[in-house]
């Protein structure tokens, strides 16, 4: 359905917090317009999996009026909280793109003060996972 791409190039546009409604005429054009804009976010999330994952498809009834209904809303899919065992909270964050260029440049034979200087560097954890054996001699 190509009203579903025109659509969705609007959407790409949203702020944290807006919403486009889309008025349907009926149950079957909400059902179908709803899967077509989760195939659009789907191709999208290749391009910018970040804010693909944070547009929402709903169908919704207001006002007895059907709408096809994306959300932007806030979410940050690389960061999460680690409850211990005494009820406190820590904030966990994982970065695929710094560990990908780490990779890359030591794939590369970049020196370690090379990388630590390109990452601005180093936390204890890529030490011990990229660096372990140079920790040890």
């Amino acid at each position: 359905m190509e009203i579903a791409k025109v659509w969705f190039d609007e959407v790409k546009q949203l702020k944290i917090g807006e919403a486009i409604f889309l008025r349907v005429a009926n149950k079957t054009e909400q059902t179908n317009l709803a899967s077509e804009m989760e195939k659009e976010r789907k191709e999208f999330s290749s391009l910018d999996p970040i804010h693909a994952s944070q547009l929402f498809v709903n169908k919704v009834l207001k006002n007895l009026k059907q709408y096809v209904v994306i959300e932007r809303k806030y979410r940050s899919p690389y960061t999460a909280f680690l409850k211990d065992t005494e009820g406190n909270l820590s904030k966990l964050t994982i970065d695929p793109e710094r560990k990908r260029q780490l990779r890359l440049m030591i794939k590369d034979k970049k020196s370690r003060e090379e990388v630590e200087d390109a990452l601005n560097g180093l936390t204890d954890e890529e030490i011990e996972e990229f660096y372990l054996d140079e920790n040890k001699t």
